[in-house]
């Protein structure tokens, strides 16, 4: 059925995602810029629109969005600020309009490539946000601390054909925000917010079909769902010679569907205007230059560097999606130099403690990164062996000790010294005289056989490639 349905009909989707940028402040007023604070708390006058008050351009933000110009690859990029009025009535938005770029989007005319094609993207603009609206009780609760918060709006042109194009422009979209200090682009909290516009049309016919918008949706995995079942809905309407309707849906992760929450009908006139509190802004050169010094990350580059180093796919994909594991990982390689062996030793052995115990990974202890490389130094110069180093990576979590008083504490301090190495495995090597006639047929049997016995003597501590070494040499010397 599936087959058919794909055979018969084209997807054609859209995406339009609005992020918060990383601002310490919001877009036109000085109060904070923070929706984990207690409600309405963090408000000011300009937010409210209150008479007499001026907004004022948040520089920050504007920096912000010129690296993200960059970053998206965008050919036009406006250097005169100009921003215009989006008038409406609603209860999230108290002084009736919002400020927002209609007119003069900041950035326009770029690109994001996926693995199968280029996603061009038509525009960028800066705008404020709107209150937080929660219904609770047959009630509307208005958190205004979200109010004036700073947003980029960031519009594809809709070239999607699958859930799986999306996932994949988001996921890369996601990563350039992050890496780039722009959002912290969660989902989750609303930091980055997808809307998603999906119509079908028969294979071959030149006009889109009926739009259907889909909003609220709180994972990239969820996007992907709410795409694919929202096709297979259209497509299934159609077949059955029923019209799409032209709504607004949002995504059940319960039922695993799109759910109907309004019909759109004719586009609304905002009546957009020139905002005339905020006279036309020149950026000036000085301001350009502090942006052109600014590094923007390549997550392709990234990528590619990341796997010429040796780094396995899948920690590839997990360092990309978390900006404060590729910090640590870096940070750590300066005194290792082997990106590959550190990644394992992250992400399956640290990480997997952590994940186990439930912690928060930005708030756990700083000097957990610090053992773990002074560990990783001691595996890699092979003064403890991996066992011994998961043992000391347990006690890491467990104490304050440090490494070196773990490793005292613990007896595993690794014997190196090739003379004190005889002296212990000599006198073992004559009492098993007996077995060396077999050396010949069964080498790997009976340098076994006597180097377990030499661990046992020095509770593992003895380093095991000198042990081979000089074992090579006893069988020699007394054959």
């Amino acid at each position: 059925m599936e087959e058919t349905l794909m055979h018969n009909f084209q997807p054609i989707i859209g995406i339009e995602v609005h992020v918060v940028i990383n601002s310490k402040t919001k877009m036109f007023s000085p109060s904070a810029n923070s929706h984990r604070s207690d409600p309405n708390i963090n408000v000011h006058p300009i937010d409210l629109g209150l008479p007499g008050t001026m907004p004022e351009p948040n520089g920050f933000v504007v920096k912000k969005a010129l690296v993200l110009a960059k970053a998206l690859n965008m050919q036009n990029v406006d250097h005169h600020l100009r921003f215009d009025r989006k008038n409406y009535f609603y209860q999230d938005l108290p002084k009736g309009y919002q400020i927002t770029q209609q007119h003069h989007p900041i950035a326009t005319n770029g690109y994001l490539d996926i693995s199968n094609k280029r996603v061009p993207i038509q525009r960028f603009h800066i705008e404020e946000d709107t209150a937080k609206q929660l219904n609770e009780d047959n009630h509307i609760l208005l958190d205004y601390n979200r109010a004036g918060s700073p947003l980029i709006e960031i519009v594809t042109d809709p070239v999607f054909d699958s859930g799986k194009e999306v996932k994949e422009y988001l996921t890369n979209l996601r990563r350039i925000l992050i890496f780039n200090d722009i959002s912290d682009a969660k989902l989750e909290e609303g930091s980055m917010r997808v809307d998603v516009n999906v119509s079908i049309r028969p294979m071959g016919a030149p006009n889109y079909g009926t739009r259907v918008e889909i909003k609220n949706i709180n994972s990239i995995n969820n996007v992907e769902k709410a795409i694919n079942f929202e096709i297979s809905r259209q497509q299934e309407l159609l077949l059955s010679n029923k019209k799409v309707v032209q709504a607004t849906m949002r995504y059940d992760d319960q039922l695993n569907q799109t759910v109907f929450m309004r019909e759109k009908t004719n586009a609304i006139d905002y009546r957009y205007m020139f905002e005339p509190n905020i006279i036309g802004i020149n950026l000036d050169q000085q301001f350009l230059s502090e942006v052109d010094q600014i590094q923007v990350f390549n997550i392709k580059e990234l990528e590619s560097k990341l796997l010429s180093e040796g780094v396995d796919q899948q920690f590839v994909e997990l360092l990309l999606d978390n900006f404060f594991l590729y910090q640590k990982i870096n940070e750590i390689n300066q005194r290792i130099n082997d990106l590959a062996f550190v990644s394992k030793w992250l992400l399956i052995e640290f990480m997997g403690r952590i994940n186990k115990q439930k912690l928060q990974l930005e708030l756990i202890n700083p000097k957990w990164f610090d053992n773990l490389t002074d560990l990783l130094v001691l595996v890699k110069s092979e003064d403890l062996n991996q066992k011994q180093a998961k043992v000391v990576l347990d006690e890491i979590i467990k104490t304050d000790e440090t490494v070196a008083e773990i490793v005292d504490r613990l007896k595993m301090k690794q014997i190196k010294d090739e003379q004190e190495i005889i002296a212990l495995l000599e006198p073992i090597v004559l009492e098993n005289l007996a077995i060396l006639k077999d050396y010949d047929q069964r080498k790997e049997r009976v340098e076994k056989l006597l180097i377990g016995l030499l661990m046992k003597k020095t509770n593992g501590q003895a380093n095991p490639n000198v042990s081979i070494k000089v074992l090579t040499d006893l069988i020699q010397k007394h054959r």
